[in-house]
């Protein structure tokens, strides 16, 4: 199998507007799977969780690719050290992690939500996150999404079939991050195998629901946002910002992308509640 392409910069690429060849279904396309998902674990206790929504939430989603150490200096690995001690600081802050479901239920028709909501997404499904993600943010009670390349699942150092069941056990989300991880407004991009198919092919892999889309990059168009709601995605996360989500940007939900350089304090000014940014919790990790 010849080598995966290095995962590029999601944040160089700006979102485009200008339209590409309109994408007209077809009479015979197929229905979609129907699958029920619960949203929220057994063992979260929501009796202090507040009615947020409709129309807009205030729900900071933060965007990894791996946990580990970069054998090149690339920006998009960060190291275990650094990953706990950013969970640390969210557990410490109260910060609770959601379901990009749930956050979409209260965005469409309000729904309770902790008093710090926060969305954790990992795009590319490595596999570092099943072996140094999950067992991290399974200390504080986190879950998170995993955004997948179809044509990396299996392939060496991601995630296969069996890994991504594991993740969906342990509570977290499964969405599509295209079949091949190209910029879909390239105008050679054949933007319904990417979007459409990719939901198709990853659904009947894993028998599990995706519900999401992470457009490669962060950049997409006006075909991409139509493919994405024809797909049956319920939305669409992008790049950006801001933590204010709602149904104007349901399908390109603002993500910040979480860089390995990033120091506690630096990560700690991109969240909507602080405490005190001159004292932040340290966890001590004992060797």
């Amino acid at each position: 199998m010849s080598p995966l392409p290095t995962p590029m910069a999601t944040d160089t690429v700006q979102p485009t507007l200008s339209p590409t060849e309109t994408f007209t279904p077809q009479p015979s396309d197929t229905p979609f799977p129907t699958f029920t998902f619960t949203s929220t674990p057994e063992f979260t206790d929501i009796s202090q969780w507040t009615l947020q929504g409709p129309d807009e939430v205030v729900v900071p989603i933060l965007l990894y690719h791996h946990i580990g150490i970069s054998p090149s200096g690339s920006p998009y690995y960060v190291s275990p050290y650094t990953f706990e001690q950013q969970m640390y600081l969210l557990h410490e802050w109260g910060y609770q992690t959601i379901s990009v479901e749930l956050m979409i239920a209260a965005i469409k028709g309000g729904g309770l939500l902790p008093q710090r909501p926060i969305v954790l997404t990992f795009d590319d499904g490595s596999e570092s996150v099943l072996s140094t993600a999950l067992p991290i943010m399974q200390k504080y009670n986190f879950t998170g999404t995993v955004y997948l390349v179809n044509n990396y699942v299996g392939a060496a150092n991601f995630l296969n079939i069996e890994d991504v069941q594991e993740l969906y056990e342990a509570g977290w989300e499964i969405g599509s991050h295209s079949i091949t991880h190209t910029d879909l407004t390239l105008h050679a991009v054949d933007q319904e195998k990417e979007i459409v198919e990719s939901r198709l092919r990853l659904q009947r892999q894993l028998d599990l629901p995706v519900q999401t889309f992470a457009y490669p990059y962060g950049a997409y168009d006006v075909d991409s946002v139509y493919l994405a709601r024809y797909a049956g995605y319920i939305g669409a996360m992008g790049l950006g910002p801001s933590t204010r989500q709602g149904n104007k940007n349901i399908y390109y939900l603002y993500r910040r992308d979480i860089k390995g350089s990033y120091d506690l304090q630096t990560f700690a000014s991109f969240l909507p509640w602080q405490n005190d940014m001159n004292n932040l919790p340290i966890l001590t990790l004992v060797p």
